[in-house]
């Protein structure tokens, strides 16, 4: 899966001349948390509410919001924007750019192909693909076991499923907590009742357990 699967498209712009109020608003009209800034076509640099934050007057109390929004109209986007942004292209896998943004703590990349701004993505869209690669949206049953890590030992697990006419949505492991030489694997299927299953796996030594799951 790619950037472009889960990316904001066509995302909401400024030029570097348009002034922090005006940001500030289009914020707020659109429920965003930041804005790529264009000079032309070209990304020069992002902006983001924590940005307009601080670029106010650190005490509020001293100004009427009327004078706030003065002060704010006199400063333009380039003055306080994020300069030359990380980016990430349409084809760049989700994990890399969650992995970029994880590195170095900014919370969205704009999406850039052959040069030109055609996406973003952000921390609100890896969070939308977490829940949809565990199958979190979909009604089902998620079957928790641990397995060796050798060849074959999921495909005895997958084909007890199949015998019990069950589709797997989803399938994620981790080897975080787990013993050497062992995953912990998560198979969410669309079965309500997994009793047989479980007493399958039971009888060739796997143990399991098994939770039913309305859509997140």
């Amino acid at each position: 899966m790619n950037v472009a699967t889960y990316m904001t498209k066509s995302p909401i712009t400024v030029t570097k001349y348009t002034n922090i109020y005006d940001a500030k608003k289009i914020m707020e009209d659109h429920n965003i948390r930041r804005l790529p800034v264009l000079d032309g076509e070209c990304l020069i640099g992002i902006v983001s509410k924590t940005d307009i934050l601080e670029a106010s007057p650190p005490d509020l109390s001293k100004h009427s919001i009327h004078e706030l929004n003065y002060l704010l109209s006199r400063m333009i986007v380039s003055e306080v924007m994020t300069k030359h942004p990380l980016t990430v292209s349409p084809g760049t896998p989700i994990e890399i750019a969650a992995k970029l943004m994880r590195k170095y703590k900014i919370a969205s990349l704009p999406v850039l192909d052959e040069g030109a701004l055609v996406g973003i993505i952000t921390e609100s869209d890896l969070f939308d693909a977490f829940i949809e690669v565990v199958g979190g949206n979909i009604r089902g049953s998620k079957i928790v076991l641990t397995l060796e890590d050798k060849p074959g030992a999921l495909a005895n697990v997958t084909h007890i499923i199949s015998r019990h006419n069950a589709n797997i949505i989803s399938v994620a492991t981790t080897r975080r907590g787990i013993p050497e030489g062992e995953s912990l694997i998560a198979i969410k299927i669309d079965q309500k009742d997994t009793s047989a299953i479980i007493d399958e796996l039971r009888e060739i030594g796997i143990a399991a357990t098994a939770t039913f799951e309305e859509p997140v």
